[in-house]
């Protein structure tokens, strides 16, 4: 099955009905008011159970989760991504269905582990040589991360980083992006670069190991969109990645 990633005809065949100044535009703008959403959630939520006396979920010590903004926020934001991206992907007399390449695998839903192989093994690789020369640029890129991860905000933490990120961003990037700007002269190529750059924008805050791994990541999710023509494999492999580090996360305690 492995084999089926890296011979044959591409299966990817972009559906869109969207020029690509237009696509661009609308998932900036998607993007933009996903976030301003998402910000206003957490403030709200944040006056609501810290300034305004109100306690709607309390920690282990009695007192309102610090977490919990961050994370409400964040999990609004990936809904209106979600809903967003889904309702533009329909304009331009569009069949949304088939510009998020929302179809089974070519070859089958047998693919998906086979898919994650590649992954691991790069990402495992480039993690143990970051770990070896810079350990502080690893930690800091991750400690972030870990601080929502063992708060007692973790079941929402968990949604948001493993099903709400995938799904909203492989949709948006992988999904709508992709099929618009993929059938100007961009291409195939030109299209995964430019899409794994916007998604590597995302994770600004990281550093420069982590923006390359991020970037190698966009571009294997995109291959194997084209490959596979469905997005739910890119989904799946995003998801499987988040999920096991947060995992490593939980149980493994950084140094300061």
């Amino acid at each position: 099955m492995l084999a089926s990633l890296f011979r044959g005809p591409v299966a990817y065949v972009p559906r869109s009905g969207w020029p690509g100044w237009a696509v661009l535009l609308a998932t900036a703008g998607i993007f933009v008011l996903a976030v301003i959403i998402g910000t206003l959630a957490g403030v709200g939520y944040y006056y609501y159970a810290f300034a305004g006396g109100e306690v709607a979920q309390q920690g282990s010590t009695g007192l309102p989760i610090p977490q919990m903004p961050v994370a409400v926020g964040l999990a609004v934001l990936q809904i209106c991504t979600i809903l967003f991206t889904i309702a533009a992907a329909g304009l331009y007399q569009s069949e949304r269905k088939a510009v998020l390449a929302l179809a089974p695998p070519s070859d089958g839903w047998r693919i998906l582990p086979w898919a994650l192989l590649p992954l691991f093994v790069v990402s495992g690789v480039w993690t143990a040589i970051v770990l070896y020369l810079q350990p502080d640029l690893l930690i800091n890129d991750t400690k972030p991360i870990q601080q929502l991860i063992q708060s007692d905000a973790l079941w929402l933490v968990l949604l948001v980083i493993c099903i709400g990120a995938p799904v909203s961003e492989e949709l948006l990037f992988r999904g709508f992006l992709f099929s618009g700007l993929s059938k100007t002269w961009l291409g195939f190529i030109g299209t995964a670069v430019v899409t794994s750059l916007l998604w590597t924008s995302l994770h600004a805050g990281y550093s420069i190991f982590g923006l390359v791994e991020v970037l190698a990541m966009g571009l294997y999710f995109s291959w194997l969109l084209v490959r596979t023509g469905s997005v739910w494999v890119p989904i799946f492999c995003h998801a499987a990645n988040n999920t096991l580090a947060c995992v490593v996360l939980y149980f493994v305690t950084l140094p300061s």
